[in-house]
């Protein structure tokens, strides 16, 4: 464990221990070894120790992280602007936005779009009870009634899908390169621990990788990690199997497939949270610390026009922001509030924090559609 790395407290080391203990459990009486993907989804979804289901405090400066919308207003301010464009275009629209976090965004979007005299009926895909509940208590006193929903609807409809922060959380296959050879890591129990292991190699993953090794024009080197998440381009199709007409509105850090693949990013992108310290230890405190992996935007990219829809806009966040219309209605005056305001912002849009890192892709169907705000690098996906 790092020196400065907070210890949890009983509470939280009870609960650590416990899904610990069912893993191991799990991997002692099966095979011995489970693929990296379904251990991510058991550490962050089991229904009653998983880390968005056990109660944690996951959001703000007692959290593990500060999501944008929580840093500013400005956030759900410039993403009003093209959500009012897209929803001018359809009668009864809505909004459906998953893992709403503490129901920050929906509250201060509501607000901007009533400000306008934009109502949509406003839905929340949120699988946490405990999340679930925050968002409920938020947003009680807004003029528009918010629907929670537990799945997808069935239902064809027209609106816009929001996803702030979601896509990261996507289970990940793990691999690795051995010369020609791509064989997938999981886990497995050793000396009592949960530890990193290799599986058998499998036809379908040899094949995934060998098709962007193709696209890239280069083989991966040997001892070369990375990731892929199938499940962000089944959620795409799913959301084009009902979505008549609108658009997708995502917002995540990550990077084209030529960035996110480069020879020289050879441990690929995992990454823990927990009390604001990013680490690579996934096996440190399970039920704990967020999990994620970087977005492959150009997966995205293809899994949409596989599916019928449109890459109408990607950029960073920090272009949409500083060239969004919200910025110059902000005011800097000489006081606390204003400099705690400026400092915000700094982290939203500078490069070195939020505003490279973070990408803003905009999927649509059967809409007439301006460009995001800021630079178009549409061309690099």
């Amino acid at each position: 464990m790092p020196i400065d790395f907070p210890a949890p407290n009983l509470h939280g080391r009870d609960i650590s221990r416990k899904l610990r203990e069912r893993i191991t459990q799990e991997l002692l009486t099966g095979s011995g070894w489970m693929p990296f993907d379904q251990y991510m989804h058991q550490v962050l979804y089991d229904p009653e120790l998983g880390y968005y289901h056990n109660g944690s405090q996951k959001f703000g400066s007692a959290g593990d992280f500060i999501t944008a919308p929580e840093l500013s207003g400005l956030f759900a301010q410039s993403l009003a602007e093209p959500i009012v464009n897209i929803l001018a275009q359809m009668d009864d629209p809505v909004i459906l936005e998953f893992g709403a976090g503490t129901g920050r965004l929906a509250e201060d979007l509501i607000s901007v779009l009533n400000a306008r005299s934009v109502n949509p009926r406003y839905y929340i895909l949120e699988t946490s009870a405990e999340l679930r509940a925050r968002q409920q208590s938020r947003l009680s006193a807004t003029s528009t009634q918010v629907e929670w929903l537990e799945q997808l609807p069935t239902e064809s409809f027209h609106g816009v899908v929001l996803a702030n922060e979601v896509l990261d959380a996507f289970p990940a296959i793990c691999f690795i390169k051995h010369g020609h050879e791509t064989r997938p890591l999981g886990v497995q129990v050793e000396k009592g621990e949960l530890a990193w292991a290799e599986g058998n190699a499998e036809n379908t993953l040899s094949e995934m990788v060998e098709a962007i090794e193709s696209r890239l024009g280069y083989v991966l080197p040997d001892g070369y990690r990375s990731e892929i998440s199938p499940t962000r381009n089944a959620w795409i199709t799913s959301i084009a199997g009902v979505m008549k007409k609108g658009a997708i509105l995502t917002i995540d850090y990550g990077l084209t497939e030529r960035e996110y693949y480069h020879e020289q990013r050879n441990s690929g992108t995992l990454a823990c949270y927990f009390r604001h310290r990013m680490h690579h230890d996934p096996f440190l405190w399970p039920g704990l610390q967020d999990i994620s992996t970087w977005v492959d935007f150009s997966a995205c990219a293809r899994a949409a026009k596989e599916a019928g829809l449109s890459v109408a806009g990607y950029t960073t966040q920090g272009q949409f922001l500083v060239n969004s219309g919200a910025i110059g209605k902000l005011d800097f005056t000489d006081s606390a509030d204003a400099i705690q305001a400026a400092q915000s912002l700094k982290t939203l849009v500078l490069p070195g924090e939020m505003g490279e890192r973070f990408k803003i892709m905009l999927l649509s169907r059967n809409l007439y559609l301006a460009p995001l705000p800021g630079r178009d690098f549409r061309g690099r996906i």
